[in-house]
Formats: structure tokens, C-alpha cells, sequence
């Protein structure tokens, strides 16, 4: 399933590479992950994992609905728009099948008031502002994970100037927190 091979970690390094195949590329460590559109059916758990030595880390997503973090077991199914924490012992390269079913409705994640996990969704960059152009009114910042330096990134504020601006991009097969003030729908920018 997954594969060992080197991994740069920087803008751009974890790009999906064409409609229907695609990848996430971890570090060694914590990585803050997503996946960017529905998977195949038949590849579509956290089975997509195995391989990755994780030194006995849990693969962790949390529920902003009861306050939970969840692990994961093999079965679990892996969606656009839901943030997972993956580590690895060494750089690792998750393969990724997508679904090329035509009629899909667009992924979209309920939020409630404070802090929410998501996943990026879409094949390229896009900025803070565009990404959550569907909570616009509700977003106040975004803080993303830095897995090269293993800390969080500096926090991008709607509306913000400079390093927070929320003209920053955001970036395919990452996860981030974001901040909303009441409960809200997120729509994938991305199907």
C-alpha cells in the first residue's frame, strides 16, 4: 500500500499528480493531514496507512461535535475535509486512489462554535479567504502545522495584514484548525 521513498517537505511537495491518483507525502514525525476529494471505494479507509511505521502512534482525527479526539482502526473511512494527525519514523509516501464517480454531491463538514479541524480540499494552493469563502462571516483565524520544523505555523487572520494575512495559501493534503464563532457549514473547493 504505502510506500517508503524520500520526501521534501515545503509548498508544493505534496501536490496531487493527476484526476485519479494522487499521494500524501509524510516527514518523520508529526504530520497534520487530508485527503483533497473522495477516494475509490475500495480505497477509501485507513488502510491507505499500511506500511508507515508510526512507532506505535495512533492516526488521530478529532470530533468537534462531542469534543473528541478518535484513533483510527483500519476500517475507518477517510474523507475529504476531515483533518488527520499521522506520524511516521521516516518519510513515507501514502498513495491515493480517487473516485471518478461523475454525479458526486460536494463534500461539505458541519462546524460548531470555537475551534474545528479540516482538511484542505483541491489540486492546487488556493488562499485562506478563497478556501473558506463558505464560512467567510464566521472564520476569524486559521492556524496550519508545520511538519518540516514539526510546530504550528504562524496564524492567519480573516481580514489580516502581512504575515497574517488571509491572502496566505493553504495547502493540498494538509489539515488545519480554524476558528469560527458559530456553527457553520464548510463547503470542499475542491469535489
Amino acid at each position: 500500500m504505502g510506500e517508503q521513498t524520500p520526501v521534501l517537505s515545503g509548498p508544493g511537495d505534496q501536490e496531487v499528480s493527476d484526476y485519479l491518483n494522487g499521494s500524501i507525502n509524510l516527514v518523520a514525525g508529526w504530520n497534520f493531514v487530508s485527503v483533497p476529494r473522495r477516494l475509490a471505494n475500495d480505497a477509501n479507509t485507513a488502510s491507505i496507512f499500511t506500511g508507515l511505521d508510526s512507532a506505535g502512534h495512533s492516526i488521530w482525527t478529532y470530533n468537534q461535535m462531542d469534543g473528541g479526539w478518535n484513533d483510527l482502526t483500519a476500517d475507518d473511512k477517510i474523507l475529504p475535509l476531515e483533518g488527520y494527525w499521522v506520524y511516521s519514523t521516516t518519510p513515507f509516501r501514502v498513495p491515493l486512489r480517487f473516485s471518478d464517480d461523475p454525479l458526486q454531491v460536494p463534500p461539505v463538514k458541519d462546524m460548531t462554535a470555537g475551534w474545528n479541524m479540516f482538511g484542505f480540499t483541491g489540486n492546487t494552493p488556493a488562499s485562506a479567504r478563497d478556501s473558506l469563502l463558505s464560512i467567510r462571516n464566521t472564520w476569524t483565524e486559521v492556524i496550519g502545522w508545520d511538519p518540516a520544523i514539526q510546530q504550528f505555523e504562524i496564524t492567519i487572520v480573516n481580514g489580516g495584514s502581512n504575515e497574517q494575512a488571509d491572502s496566505r495559501m493553504l495547502e493540498p493534503t494538509r489539515s488545519y484548525w480554524v476558528y469560527v464563532t458559530e456553527s457553520c457549514s464548510l463547503a470542499s473547493i475542491g469535489a
